[in-house]
């Protein structure tokens, strides 16, 4: 029996070594500004949601809201506007998954027709004028106008507007909360003076597997805990940003707030969808 033992004890410990060696020897991947590797992200699967049947759905509401990101919650959205110690902001991650094939973008919030976004990029391009130094042929200087095209860049994204679905589910006995997609949007200035446009550039259908595993796995700054950053899927689904109300399902289509009032009435319109989410939930259950 000790015999038997002994010989197990020496596999294990050749096994054991084999395996430390392998760690060893495994390839440099470049120097880490880490004490330890990170390998969390990249191998979060995204949450999954229960199951909900159509005859379980007692009640359904749908509204669009902005999350601005010029908010101190909302900061996460916007910054690093270039790559910076592992983080993105959320643009340049939408935009380099959609530049590598990864995920598709629609033209609205229908997610009907999918657009290529490299050739609609070039149409935001924003043109100034910028005087150049020349040189005629007789060796004169002179200056020249010369109109110059600047990319749209990551910190021109400023807001994301959100369609999604609130529902009450019987089965469950909750009222839940399903994002069926986001925009990033865009304030193109036509004239020096006149009022921004607004431009959603693109649609993101958020229930799409590759949009779920992007989310999961881009890292999202947490203010109060380093070794405990959280994803922008977390962001989504932990409903950690601020947002106010713009558009709510009703007879009149395609209508939003701003159209039928505007300045703090338009605030106050928010607030009470806002409120109305609540007190149908309130309203809902007897004791």
């Amino acid at each position: 029996m000790k015999k038997i033992s002994l010989i197990l004890l020496v596999v294990i410990s050749l096994f054991s070594a084999n395996l430390f060696a392998q760690v060893l020897d495994a390839p440099d991947e470049g120097p880490r500004d880490s004490f330890y590797e990170k390998i969390s992200f990249n191998q979060r699967k995204p949450f999954s949601f229960p199951y909900v049947r159509e005859a379980d759905v007692v009640w359904q509401w749908r509204i669009w809201r902005v999350v601005d990101f010029r908010e101190k919650q909302n900061q996460v959205f916007y910054y690093p506007t270039q790559p910076d110690q592992g983080r993105v902001n959320l643009f340049y991650a939408l935009e380099q998954a959609i530049n590598e094939g990864k995920i598709k973008v629609y033209a609205d919030d229908e997610f009907k027709q999918e657009i290529d976004w490299p050739t609609q990029k070039g149409l935001y391009s924003k043109k100034i004028e910028e005087q150049i130094d020349s040189v005629d042929i007789d060796g004169t200087e002179f200056q020249v106008t010369k109109e110059v095209l600047i990319p749209l860049n990551t910190d021109d994204i400023k807001t994301l507007r959100i369609k999604e679905n609130w529902f009450i589910d019987k089965q469950r006995t909750v009222q839940d909360v399903r994002i069926a997609g986001f925009s990033p949007i865009y304030y193109q200035v036509k004239e020096e003076g006149a009022p921004p446009i607004t431009i959603p550039l693109f649609w993101v259908r958020y229930d799409d597997p590759e949009v779920r595993e992007l989310l999961a796995n881009t890292e999202v700054f947490n203010f109060k805990n380093d070794a405990q950053r959280r994803s922008y899927d977390d962001i989504f689904l932990k409903r950690m940003f601020s947002s106010y109300i713009v558009k709510e399902s009703n007879v009149y289509g395609l209508r939003t707030i701003s159209q039928y009032t505007t300045g703090d009435e338009a605030l106050r319109e928010s607030d009470n969808l806002k409120d109305k989410i609540f007190d149908y939930e309130e309203d809902m259950w007897e004791y």
